[in-house]
C-alpha cells in the first residue's frame, strides 16, 4: 500500500486541542505524555485509520483528529483483537469508523458470521412445526442432487414452485400431492422447501396430519391446545404442508368435516398454496378413506373435500428407496 501522508502534520509535540479523554489523563498523569505521543504515532502508521483520513480530507484536520483521538483508538483496539483472534468487547460485531458532523464516530456492525446467524434465526421463525421429525430443519433442496428418478418429478415440481412463487408471491400457484410409500422423501422435501422458502420470509406451516387429528380431538375433553388458534393458523399461513393425510384416525368424520373442509375451502377461496404427503392415491384417499366413516359410507362429503384438494394440489407419485432403511 502506498504511503499516505494524510495531514501536513509538523512534529508538535505541544498539541493544544487534545481528545477529551487524552487530556483528562494528561492533567492528571504530565508523565503519560509520550504513551500519548506513541498512541498518536501508532494511530498515524495504521493503513486502516490512514486511508480513513485519506478519505475525508479535507474536512477531517488535524485538530479534529487529535480531539477524537480517544475513539479513533479504541476503534484500533477492537480492530487488533478481531484480528488476532481476542475476545473484543462486542463479539459478533465489528467497529467501523465514521465521520458525521465533524466529529469522528464509531459504531459496530453485525459481522458477516453474525448477520449469517441472525438469517438463520430470522429464517427459522417463518416455519412452524407440529409433529415433524427433527431431521427437517437441516433439510435442502440441494440434498436431492443425487436422487432416485422416483422422485424427480416432484423435486423438479417443488423447485419449480419455489420459483414461482418467490417471483410472484401474490398469484396463486397450485401446490403438490406427494403420494408414494413410507420413506422415499416426501415429508423431507417438503422440509427443504420450507427452508428454502423461509429465507424469502414465507411463513410455512408443517403439520403432520395425524398428530394433528389427535391432538385436535383430545382438545375437546382437556383444552391442551387452542383449536381455533391451529384452526386460524392453517387457514392463514402463507404455505400449509399436510403431511401423512390419510394416516389419521378419523372414524366419526369430525376431523374431515369441520377441520380439514374448513381449512381448505378457506385456502381455496383465497388462493393459498398447499401441499400434501400421502400414501394414498387421491382415488384411494377419497374412496379408501374420506368415503368410510363408522356412520357408514359419505361418498358426498369425501367428493367434496376432494374437489378441493384437487383443486389446490397436482398429484405427482413418487418412489423410490426407503431411506429410513436406507440412510
Amino acid at each position: 500500500m502506498p504511503n499516505v501522508e494524510p495531514f501536513n502534520f509538523q512534529n508538535n509535540r505541544g498539541t493544544q486541542n487534545i481528545g477529551k479523554s487524552f487530556q483528562d489523563i494528561l492533567k492528571k498523569r504530565p508523565q503519560m505524555r509520550n504513551e500519548y505521543e506513541k498512541i498518536r504515532q501508532i494511530m498515524l502508521e495504521d493503513a486502516e485509520i490512514k486511508n480513513f483520513i485519506q478519505e475525508h480530507q479535507p474536512d477531517l484536520s488535524e485538530a479534529i483528529f487529535n480531539r477524537d483521538l480517544a475513539t479513533i483508538y479504541e476503534y484500533y483496539l477492537q480492530n487488533k483483537k478481531q484480528q488476532d483472534g481476542l475476545p473484543d468487547v462486542h463479539p459478533g460485531y465489528d467497529p467501523e469508523l465514521l465521520f458525521v458532523d465533524k466529529r469522528v464516530v464509531i459504531q459496530y456492525r453485525a459481522s458477516q458470521k453474525m448477520q449469517k446467524q441472525h438469517e438463520k434465526l430470522r429464517a427459522a421463525s417463518k416455519i412452524m412445526a407440529i409433529g415433524m421429525p427433527k431431521q427437517l430443519k437441516s433439510a435442502t433442496m440441494n440434498d436431492f442432487k443425487s436422487m432416485d428418478s422416483g422422485m424427480t418429478a416432484a423435486v423438479l415440481a417443488v423447485s419449480e414452485f419455489i420459483e414461482d412463487y418467490v417471483d410472484r408471491p401474490q398469484e396463486f400457484h397450485q401446490g403438490a400431492y406427494l403420494q408414494g410409500p413410507y420413506g422415499v422423501g416426501k415429508t423431507y422435501l417438503m422440509g427443504a422447501m420450507a427452508n428454502q422458502l423461509s429465507f424469502d420470509d414465507i411463513d410455512v406451516l408443517l403439520l403432520h396430519y395425524p398428530t394433528l387429528a389427535t391432538n385436535m380431538k383430545d382438545a375437546i375433553s382437556d383444552h391442551s391446545i387452542d383449536t381455533k388458534t391451529v384452526r386460524s393458523d392453517m387457514k392463514l399461513v402463507d404455505i400449509l404442508v399436510l403431511d401423512d393425510i390419510g394416516a389419521e384416525s378419523d372414524g366419526s368424520g369430525w376431523i374431515r368435516d369441520d377441520v380439514l373442509s374448513v381449512v381448505l375451502d378457506y385456502r381455496m377461496q383465497n388462493g393459498l398454496a398447499t401441499f400434501f404427503t400421502s400414501n394414498f392415491s387421491m382415488k384411494q384417499l377419497e374412496e379408501e378413506h374420506f368415503t368410510l366413516t363408522k356412520n357408514g359410507a359419505e361418498p358426498v362429503k369425501a367428493a367434496r373435500i376432494m374437489q378441493r384438494i384437487k383443486y389446490l394440489a397436482k398429484e405427482i407419485p413418487v418412489n423410490g428407496q426407503n431411506r429410513r432403511l436406507n440412510p
